[in-house]
């Protein structure tokens, strides 16, 4: 089972309050690849500094070598291990637009973004909720994890314009509609897709079609279920496909994080495990959705 935290909608989001434990608090897991280390969101805010290595006597060929390294590295680093950026003071209550909502959301919980489309990236966090047209205080990707405040509001008179819940950023505070959810623990469910999913010459045909399977026959439908693919292995150096399958109709279960690897048979490919996390409405017990 692999440590994830990361750390990551709209349209399940009334019916789930997008990106996780307490968002796996309680329950030690990492939103991000799918296992174990809550700690880490705290952990990446420490100083590196002064801990540099002494400058290079080897010679010039390792280190014009060095930069390209560090580039690469860098871009292989799977994000959602910090606060996100951004952030404004936070605004009274009684300066909020329309109404208090209270779901499942408590002070101090954690959740992690969940089925939000890279292409569709970023989620943007505003200072003011209800309010499309406000100013953008931070942006959470696919894969970030936030803790919420407890505050969560929507327009009585407007359904269409969803519920906004309040997100503690790196400087301060941000409203963002939907998209949010607890993840809870990880399980290996290879046996319920291994003999579904035929091999194929194409790696991500296979960890699509795990993904159409979990999402059900309601696939597509408004309201239904609906996946998206959140990561491919060279994105983050990783050896698995990352996908959510969000808005499944149930009051407790939004969905799946599906963890998908597979092998190279030299005449193809076929899948070889899969496993997946819980994305819960509701709070996490027991490392299941409550």
């Amino acid at each position: 089972m692999r440590t994830e935290l990361t750390a990551q909608m709209t349209a399940w989001s009334a019916v789930s309050l997008l990106v996780l434990t307490a968002c796996a608090g309680d329950d030690g897991q990492d939103l991000d690849q799918g296992g174990q280390d809550d700690a880490a969101q705290e952990d990446a805010a420490q100083d590196d500094t002064g801990q540099q290595d002494a400058p290079d006597q080897q010679g010039s060929d390792e280190d014009e070598d060095a930069p390209h390294q560090d580039a690469e590295a860098e871009a292989q680093e799977t994000p959602g291990d910090e606060v996100p950026a951004g952030g404004s003071e936070q605004v009274p209550e009684e300066e909020l637009p329309g109404e208090d909502v209270e779901l499942f959301y408590q002070e101090g919980d954690e959740l992690g973004v969940a089925g939000l489309d890279p292409e569709d990236a970023p989620l943007e966090a505003l200072e003011v909720p209800l309010e499309q047209d406000g100013d953008v205080v931070g942006e959470l990707e696919p894969l970030d994890a936030v803790v919420v405040t407890g505050r969560q509001r929507q327009d009585p008179d407007d359904a269409e314009a969803g519920i906004w819940t309040e997100v503690e950023l790196a400087d301060g505070y941000g409203w963002v509609e939907g998209g949010l959810a607890y993840f809870a623990g990880t399980e290996d469910v290879t046996e319920d897709y291994i003999d579904e999913v035929p091999p194929a010459e194409d790696a991500q045909t296979i960890a699509e079609g795990v993904a159409e399977r979990a999402a059900g026959e309601d696939t597509g439908q408004d309201p239904g279920s609906e996946w998206t693919l959140i990561s491919t292995p060279d994105d983050y150096g990783e050896d698995f496909y990352r996908l959510d399958v969000t808005g499944l109709m149930d009051d407790s279960l939004a969905g799946y994080r599906l963890f998908v690897t597979v092998e190279d048979t030299g005449e193809g490919y076929e899948l070889t495990q899969v496993e997946q996390t819980q994305l819960c409405q509701r709070g996490v017990a027991e490392g299941l959705c409550a």
